[in-house]
C-alpha cells in the first residue's frame, strides 16, 4: 500500500502521519520500549522500596546520630558496623557515579529509539 504524503490517518491514540505509521509496521519493534523500563526498573529497585538506598541511607544516618550526637538508639543495633554500612554505601555510589556517566549515552540511546514514535505526528497538509 502507497500512502501519499501528509496522509493522515485517526487511531485510538490520536491521529497520525499514515506514512510513518506504514514504515514502522514494517519496521519498528515495540519491545524496545519494554527493554527500556528494564533497564531502569533495575534501576529504580536499589533506588527505591524496601532495603533499597533510601532506606539505607535512613538507617545510616539514625547510626551516625546516634554515635556522633549521642541520640538515643532509632534503628536496633545490626551485625554491620556503622563504618561497614557507609563503606558499602560509598562502594555503591562510586558505581552509581560511573554508571550515571553512562546515563547520558543510554539516555541518548533511549531518546533514539523513540523518535520514530514522535515522527508519527501528522504533517500539515500544507506541505
Amino acid at each position: 500500500m502507497t500512502v501519499p504524503k501528509g496522509k493522515v490517518i485517526p487511531t485510538p491514540y490520536g491521529d497520525m502521519n499514515a506514512l510513518v505509521l506504514e514504515q514502522l509496521r514494517e519496521s519498528y519493534d515495540t519491545g524496545d520500549v519494554l527493554e527500556m523500563i528494564e533497564q531502569l526498573d533495575t534501576i529504580r529497585v536499589r533506588l527505591e522500596g524496601v532495603n533499597g538506598i533510601r532506606d539505607d541511607l535512613i538507617a545510616l544516618h539514625a547510626m551516625s546520630h546516634t554515635v556522633i550526637n549521642g541520640a538515643r538508639l532509632a534503628v536496633p543495633p545490626q551485625e554491620t558496623a556503622l563504618w561497614e554500612a557507609a563503606e558499602e554505601l560509598v562502594s555503591e555510589f562510586s558505581d552509581f557515579s560511573r554508571l550515571f556517566s553512562d546515563f547520558s549515552r543510554l539516555f541518548s540511546e533511549f531518546s533514539e529509539r523513540l523518535r520514530p514514535l514522535s515522527e508519527l505526528m501528522p504533517l500539515d497538509n500544507n506541505d
